[in-house]
């Protein structure tokens, strides 16, 4: 079961597909990802765009409510462009060809894309790795918990010890993270559903 709506199993015919879009372990923003993510992102480049129009039609004209319209309908446009091109999330794509007897491992970014090929005989073994990340600086940590609380705000999940579970594929030696997740219970489902599929 897909608990973290990260990633995607699909099978069909003799093809076995994984698709991720969490597939490194890294650490958290200091801003809550509820406040800082890829939507404000977007809003922000757009604001800059319309506001952008808005100033050059100051400068060369007195603003009117036509010129206010068309830079509400410039943030409309820049909005979804921005989320969609610059923000858009890269996504892991691992494939299964049982057929071809081969494995390939592509990364999908909004500008251009990366895939390597190894053949389904090199499967040594798909496995799980722990990473844990701890603080490295907890007085720091603590200073800036007592600053924020100090100003009435709280800073959710800053300087907790995160774990990481990565499910992994190991060629001749070589290993190549295919998923990240947050749970060892999460890995350890889609680890049993590959090696259903993928004899190792």
């Amino acid at each position: 079961m897909n608990e973290s709506g990260t990633y995607r199993v699909e099978i069909e015919d003799r093809r076995v597909t994984l698709r991720t879009t969490s597939f490194k372990a890294e650490r958290g923003s200091v801003l809550h990802s509820g406040i800082y993510n890829r939507e404000f992102s977007s809003s922000l480049v757009a604001v800059t765009v319309s506001a952008a129009v808005l100033a050059f039609f100051a400068l060369r004209y007195e603003l009117q409510l036509l010129h206010y319209v068309i830079a509400v309908a410039v943030f409309i446009a820049v909005f979804p462009l921005a989320r969609f091109y610059l923000f858009k999330e890269p996504c892991l794509e691992t494939v299964f060809d049982l057929d071809a007897k081969s494995v390939s491992i592509t990364l999908r970014k909004p500008f251009g894309s990366r895939s390597i090929k190894r053949s389904l005989d090199s499967l040594d073994d798909i496995r799980i790795s722990h990473i844990r990340m701890e603080p490295e600086n907890p007085d720091g940590v603590a200073f800036v918990k007592k600053i924020a609380l100090q100003h009435g705000t709280v800073i959710p999940g800053f300087g907790q010890v995160e774990d990481f579970y990565n499910v992994e594929l190991r060629f001749d030696g070589e290993g190549f993270i295919i998923l990240t997740a947050r749970t060892e219970s999460e890995a350890r489902a889609v680890v049993d559903k590959l090696r259903r599929y993928v004899r190792v």
